[in-house]
């Protein structure tokens, strides 16, 4: 995936989670201003974990992460025993990038 386009999954991500863009300048969801940045998902697994995991739990998903052999990663959201997303991974893409696409998927399908 190119860095363009991790770029605008991240935009995406910000905003689902409740982040706000305004002038230029990010705002966390409580309000309070960004002077260091934002989180930047698709490389960050413990972001992910703060941000994102507590919103797909709110929503009634169970989030798992499989680690397979060979460096391969699965991300699976899963929802009355039904897997309803999945991404996959492969040596060159990280878990965290795994995990962001199958929320994308998750958001653009509701």
């Amino acid at each position: 995936m190119e860095k363009a386009d991790q770029v605008r999954l991240n935009h995406e991500l910000l905003i689902w989670v409740g982040f706000t863009l305004t002038n230029g300048v990010w705002s966390y969801p409580d309000g309070v201003t960004v002077d260091n940045g934002v989180p930047y998902f698709p490389e960050d697994e413990t972001a992910c974990f703060k941000w994102l995991v507590p919103k797909v739990v709110r929503l009634g998903y169970e989030v798992r992460i499989i680690t397979a052999f060979e460096g391969y990663v699965v991300g699976v959201l899963r929802h009355n025993l039904n897997d309803c997303e999945v991404a996959a991974s492969d040596n060159d893409t990280k878990a965290a990038l795994a995990f962001c696409l199958a929320i994308q998927k998750l958001i653009r399908s509701k």
